[in-house]
This record gives structure tokens, C-alpha cells and sequence, in this order.
């Protein structure tokens, strides 16, 4: 699919979608609780359905009641005698928090268990569960590193002692299956990249009367714990919600009010306002959310080591600095949903954009862009970055545009709706 978004301006106010990051932790935490959990505001994004139905497939019910998703959970102990019986296999489409985060999961159960994926998914490495499930006495088989992997518990806890990890997502997945072991799990590491995304699961878990802790060696999960059922909305995306406040930035002469966002739990992405403030780009905090102006962009220095899924929104803000922009964090970009440094330096160079990586280091030269064609690589986030490029530029014809489906499928129809013309 391709399409074509040309130069506009936005108005009015537009509610964001609410965060498959956190209702794919609430769906673990939901198979693993007693009773029914009642989730309202989910998403429809690609992603979470595949957790839904991963879910399902480890033998929780899971149902639509009057638009709330309902997951009767318990596993894996409540399953052993039950009826519902986990399949061998699940499947996680191109979802790689699904992937690292219920693999640790299905170590609970005592006969081997395939995780699956598809698209750029296999690609990815998922070498970290060779190194950490072995050393709690789980068997584990990859292919060359990556998907399918073939897992077998049951994973009673202990002690895990890891070398700096590549991402954040399979502390996710350890932290939330050891609260249900015997002996709990103590993950001694150095360093993790991206620790807001720990926070979000530790915050989420929280929710369901399950703790975790950061100690000074790493973390630390006490094991009997019973996650208890409840009812949840799902939070705003503020991943989401990034593409559309930098957007307002470019476009939004009379400013656009971005709404549904909530900072009850933690997510790395809102220092999307921290970058804004320091591009200079007008803010203002309403009742109803923010709203957000069109600015004269300054360039910036920001470090998103920490929030690496902004990176590539970041790299449009900076092409409108009035001077260079320096981004750190370009390391954490490999291994996405496509190699995200060398598609943007691909991408930008096409529009005329001069980009220069070194190291860590992405550094971005301002420059009006030129039309043309471009390439979305199968990402979503880049799909929605060259989008908001095009709106305060020139028209670009995006191809690979349905990549959006994977966390925002309604992204198109939004900025249309606030004035973007697509075609």
C-alpha cells in the first residue's frame, strides 16, 4: 500500500490511542490472575491482538463484552486440572514485546511450548533467552538465535546473572512470570537500556497487587505472589501521541489540542515534552490536554537512550531546526522492527536531508525537503514519521504505508480528520 500526504495545516483536537505497551503487559498480567479481568479502552492495533490471542492459546478465555475485552486467567496453575490446556504453539506476528515478554511466561508451563513470528520478527534476536532461562533450569532451543523458539519449563525461579541486555523487554517478561514462581527471581545485571519500560511493567503489575523492586544489583521479584483480577482502562500512547505533537509543531498555526493522556503510569515516551522545550516549540498545559503550536524549531541535543522509539519522529522535528540536531541513542535502533538508523539515512538522503551517524550519535542538517518517493521498510514508525514529514514540507508518497496497523491502524484517518490531505 502507498500513499501520498502532502503540506497542511492542522486544527482542532484529536484524542490519542491509548498504549499497546501497556495492554500487552495488562494481558500478561490478566492470563496470570485469578478470576476476570475487565479491560476497557484497547486497542486495535496488530500488536494486541496478537496478544489476545496468545493469551488464548496458554488457555485463558478471553471474550468481547459490550467493548471490553474480559480475559478469565489463572495460569499456569488453575490450568493443570482445568479443561483449559495450552496449545504447543504461539504466535506473536511481528510483536517483539509479545516475543521476549511471554516467552518467560510459557516457562512456566511443564511441556514445551513454540513461540512464533512473523515478518521482520524472525530476525531479531532472541539470544537472551538462551543466556537467562537456562540458568533457571528451563531448556530452550532458537534458530541461529531467533525465532521459532522452543521452550520448556517448568521455571521455578532463582537467580539470573546477565551481561548488559539489549533490551528492556525480556526483563519485562522475567520480572512478570517470577512473581508466580516458587523462589521468585533476582535478575542481577549492570545495565538496562530503556529502563522506563521496566517501570511501566513494574507500575502495571502494581495494579495487580504483584511488586517488584529495583535493587542496586539489578531486580528483584518475590516469588507466590497471586495477581489478582481486576478492572483497567488502558492509558493514552504517548508513543503515539508523539507523531501528533510533533506534527502541531509544523502545522498547527492555531494550535491543535492533543487529549487522552495520562502520566498514572510511567512511560518512557513521554519526554516527548522534554525534547519540545528544548526545540522551542509552544506548549501549553489545558484541562483537556495539551495544546500544542507551530514553532520556529530550534535545533537540540537530546539523548534517548532511554526512549529509542522516538528516534525516528525526533529525526523529522530535527530536519526543521534552524541548526543542526545531535540524537544519542542511535545504538538502540538496529534491532526495531527494521534497522532504523540506516532507513532514516536511507529515507532523509532521499529528500535532500544530510544525516551523519557516528557511534552513538545521530546528527541531523536542516534543510526544506524535496518531494519524492520513499520507503516506510515495513515500520510503523517510520511510516508515521515520513507522514508528519510530509505535512510541514512537501508531499511525499509513502511506500509500505500500511505498516501503521502494528501500533496506530487509525493514523491516517486521524490527521486527515484534523486537516491533512491524503491521498
Amino acid at each position: 500500500m502507498k500513499v501520498t500526504v502532502f503540506p497542511s495545516a492542522l486544527s482542532g483536537q484529536v484524542f490519542v490511542p491509548t498504549s499497546k505497551s501497556i495492554a500487552q503487559r495488562i494481558v500478561a498480567c490478566a492470563l496470570m490472575a485469578q478470576g476476570e479481568t475487565r479491560i476497557s479502552h484497547f486497542p486495535k492495533s496488530d500488536d494486541c491482538q496478537h496478544a489476545l490471542e496468545i493469551a488464548r492459546s496458554l488457555g485463558a478465555v478471553v471474550r468481547l463484552d459490550n467493548e471490553q475485552w474480559v480475559i478469565k486467567g489463572g495460569f499456569p496453575f488453575n490450568f493443570q486440572s482445568d479443561i483449559r490446556q495450552p496449545k504447543g504453539v504461539l504466535f506473536c506476528g511481528e510483536s517483539g514485546l509479545a516475543a521476549r515478554m511471554f516467552s518467560p511466561i510459557a516457562a512456566l508451563w511443564h511441556e514445551e511450548i513454540v513461540i512464533e513470528g512473523a515478518g521482520t520478527l524472525v530476525k531479531r534476536s532472541m539470544q537472551t533467552l538462551e543466556e537467562w532461562l537456562p540458568q533457571l533450569e528451563v531448556k530452550v532451543k532458537l534458530k541461529d538465535h531467533c525465532l521459532p523458539a522452543r521452550i520448556q519449563g517448568p521455571m521455578n525461579g532463582g537467580k539470573v546473572l546477565a551481561d548488559e541486555v539489549h533490551s528492556s523487554q525480556f526483563v519485562t517478561g522475567l520480572l512478570l512470570a517470577g512473581a508466580v514462581t516458587k523462589k521468585g527471581i533476582e535478575l542481577e545485571i549492570e545495565k538496562v537500556p530503556s529502563i522506563g519500560y521496566v517501570e511501566t511493567t513494574m507500575a502495571v503489575a502494581k495494579k495487580f497487587n504483584v511488586e517488584m523492586e529495583q535493587i542496586p544489583s539489578g531486580f528483584k521479584v518475590l516469588g507466590g505472589q497471586k495477581y489478582q483480577s481486576r478492572e483497567i482502562q488502558v492509558d493514552g500512547d504517548w508513543s503515539g501521541a508523539a507523531f501528533l505533537f510533533v506534527a502541531a509543531a509544523l502545522c498547527a498555526d492555531d494550535g491543535l489540542l492533543i487529549q487522552g493522556l495520562s502520566a498514572e503510569i510511567p512511560q518512557a515516551d513521554q519526554a516527548i515534552l522534554e525534547v519540545l522545550k528544548l526545540a522551542r516549540v509552544r506548549v501549553e498545559l489545558e484541562e483537556g490536554g495539551y495544546r500544542v503550536f507551530a514553532s520556529k524549531v530550534k535545533g537540540f541535543q537530546f539523548d534517548a537512550t532511554d526512549c529509542p522509539d522516538l528516534i525516528p519522529i525526533l529525526s523529522v522535528l530535527a530536519v526543521y531546526g534552524d541548526e543542526p540536531s545531535v540524537i544519542k541513542g542511535a545504538k538502540r535502533l538496529v534491532d526495531k522492527e527494521s534497522n532504523r538508523a540506516k532507513a532514516i539515512q536511507h529515507e532523509w538522503s532521499k529528500m535532500g536531508i544530510n544525516t551523519v551517524l557516528r557511534g552513538d550519535e545521530l546528527k541531523i542538517y536542516p534543510k526544506v525537503i524535496q518531494s519524492v518517493h520513499v520507503h516506510a521498510h515495513d515500520d510503523h514508525r517510520m511510516a508515521m514519521s515520513l507522514a508528519v514529514m510530509a505535512l510541514g514540507g512537501a508531499a511525499l508518497t509513502i511506500h509500505s504505508a500500511q505498516a501503521v496497523s502494528k501500533s496506530f491502524p487509525e493514523f491516517y484517518d486521524v490527521i486527515k480528520s484534523l486537516g491533512a490531505r491524503i491521498e
